[in-house]
């Protein structure tokens, strides 16, 4: 099992634990994908050796994830997650901001198993690193001599 991450290696190891048992229920999981809102990609993880196509993982990175900001544009509500069936797999995207979670599975994938346990176990796992980037990208300006008062 391969990861390509920036991603500390301790949650590397939860994310690729979480694959492992999720994949025991018939999940079919092949990579698991986080990019940021902005199509910056954060971190792969593989569930074999054999990675996928690296084109198809950049395009997904940085065009399909970060679509979800059109779906209001659309009249739909704010997505927590998207889910499209295709022949060659399925795609699951869980919006968890600033993170976007990209669940690339098997065309025969159990995604029950993928939303019942999957889902909330990468939520929780990624709850500090969401809060970690949020806080980054919050201006800081009470610590900023020059808009002090």
């Amino acid at each position: 099992m391969a990861s390509i991450s920036l991603l500390p290696v301790a949650l590397q190891n939860t994310l690729q634990q979480i694959i492992i048992r999720t994949n025991q229920a018939g999940a079919g999981i092949r990579a698991i994908l986080l990019s940021t809102t902005e199509g910056v990609p954060l971190g792969r993880l593989y569930a074999t050796d054999q990675p996928l196509n690296e084109d198809v993982l950049a395009s997904i990175e940085s065009v399909w994830a970060p679509a979800s900001k059109q779906l209001p544009v659309l009249g739909l509500e704010k997505a927590q997650q998207v889910t499209a069936i295709y022949d060659h797999g399925i795609l699951i995207h869980v919006y968890q901001t600033p993170v976007i979670v990209t669940i690339l599975c098997n065309p025969q994938s159990n995604i029950g198993a993928i939303r019942s346990s999957g889902i909330p176990l990468l939520k929780e796992v990624l709850e500090p690193l969401c809060t970690t980037l949020n806080n980054s990208l919050r201006p800081d300006y009470e610590s900023d001599p020059v808009y002090q008062q």
